[in-house]
């Protein structure tokens, strides 16, 4: 066994509110070496996995993961302590290539004796996770840059907010707008770490085509004084401040969390990785991950068709974890 916490450090797209505690997940994860005396335990999960790969239909996840197979990347290891908010590992070198997925048993029910998975569509999906956590870690500049992805991905938050405010709340148009607005503000801010004066921008400039222009202009001198709200957190307080929500900003967040469930939350909590990792993946049918981080397929599908092609950029080390 090896501890991969002093040979790949943890990494996020940027600073979040649960990167600490998604650090420490991850930095409990022991990897099972590929040696002689695992030799079958890895044979059998191989083959097990492939086995689920054939009956897939050609598609992203059929090819991607086959690739990571294909370069023997793919890794078990376990945890010492309980964890319920990861279930895999990135193993990233200083280089910025892709030295390996780490999936975690106990959370994918393997048995680490033999290496036979309880479900191995779940093993095929959380490596695709991971693989899509990769790509933006390891495309992180042009990530920034692509509009079309911003884009997708606010509005892909905007309807986790919604869908966390519950179908009783009843919103006018105008007003759908003013939530809409506040919910991109948080994304830029929260997950791309943009500036409160750039993003006003951004708002104005690129989102004409899908928000009323006239509630945008009415309501940007409202943003303009919500500077300080910088967390997923704060969008209850923003509502609180608009007289669009009167419950408790605890209240909301504890909603979400029992809505998404643990990986799924702690996902859409993360930095910009696990939540395009979440977009993409809770689509597919993977019992980790709540149904209610399905939101809109036809948003999902672009998201992950912009992703896949930052897949495919991804450059590998097939020598950096050794093997005995």
């Amino acid at each position: 066994m090896i501890n991969v916490e002093n040979h790949f450090p943890v990494r996020f797209f940027a600073d979040s509110d649960v990167n600490k505690i998604l650090k420490e997940s991850e930095q409990k994860v022991l990897v099972i070496y590929k040696d002689k005396k695992s030799a079958s335990v890895y044979s059998t999960f191989n083959e097990d996995i492939s086995t689920f790969l054939m009956k897939l239909p050609p598609g992203f996840v059929k090819d991607q993961v086959q690739n990571i197979i294909n370069k023997d990347l793919l890794y078990l290891g376990f945890s010492v302590h309980k964890i319920n908010n990861v279930f895999a590992r990135l193993f990233i070198t200083n280089e910025d290539k892709l030295a390996g997925i780490c999936l975690l048993a106990s959370q994918l029910g393997i048995d680490v004796e033999t290496g036979t998975p309880d479900s191995p569509d779940e093993c095929v999906y959380a490596t695709y996770f991971e693989l899509c956590r990769a790509a933006v870690l390891l495309n992180r500049n042009v990530v920034r840059q692509n509009k079309d992805l911003h884009k997708l991905l606010s509005t892909y938050v905007y309807i986790v907010l919604m869908k966390t405010l519950g179908p009783d709340k009843v919103f006018t148009e105008k007003a759908k707008t003013f939530v809409h607005m506040a919910a991109i503000y948080l994304y830029y801010k929260y997950y791309v770490k943009e500036k409160h004066a750039y993003i006003l921008t951004i708002i104005e400039r690129d989102y004409k085509d899908f928000l009323d222009e006239k509630a945008v202009k009415e309501f940007l001198p409202t943003l303009d004084k919500m500077s300080t709200y910088d967390s997923i957190k704060d969008f209850p307080k923003m509502l609180i401040e608009m007289k669009l929500y009167q419950e408790s900003p605890n209240n909301f967040i504890l909603t979400l969390l029992r809505n998404l469930r643990p990986v799924a939350f702690y996902s859409f909590m993360g930095s910009l990785d696990y939540l395009v990792a979440l977009a993409v993946t809770s689509k597919y049918p993977i019992d980790l991950l709540s149904k209610k981080a399905v939101v809109n397929e036809k948003i999902q599908n672009s998201i992950e068709e912009i992703i896949v092609k930052y897949m495919d950029q991804i450059k590998f080390d097939l020598t950096a974890i050794p093997k005995k």
